[in-house]
């Protein structure tokens, strides 16, 4: 039996939840430092909170990167998710910077 009062977290509510793996050197936010994985992307960052053209890496939220499109981003994901995974992702960056979300669990 399924109660209504119970909600499931959104994809939002739970990306906005992401916490890095312990032990994790890499600045979310300059898209810079040492990953203990040894990936360049985060495999576990969830797909909203990804900033980077999957095509060509540009990081939209640093403007780090050659983008393939060139100074006017024309690619598809440019104009249908890059603004707003950019915003979540600010948010993300926001919520990690207050005490309650820069707490590691385990």
């Amino acid at each position: 039996m399924k109660h209504d009062q119970v909600k499931e977290p959104t994809i939002v509510e739970r990306s906005l939840q992401f916490v890095p793996c312990e032990g994790c050197d890499w600045d979310f936010e300059t898209g810079e430092g040492l990953t203990p994985c040894g990936r360049y992307l985060c495999p576990l960052l969830p797909e909203v909170l990804d900033v980077h053209c999957p095509t060509c890496l540009f990081n939209f939220a640093t403007g780090a990167s050659n983008s393939q499109c060139g100074e006017v981003h024309t690619c598809k994901f440019s104009y249908e998710h890059a603004p707003q995974r950019v915003e979540l992702f600010h948010r993300w960056l926001e919520l990690q910077r207050t005490p309650a979300g820069s707490a590691r669990s385990e």
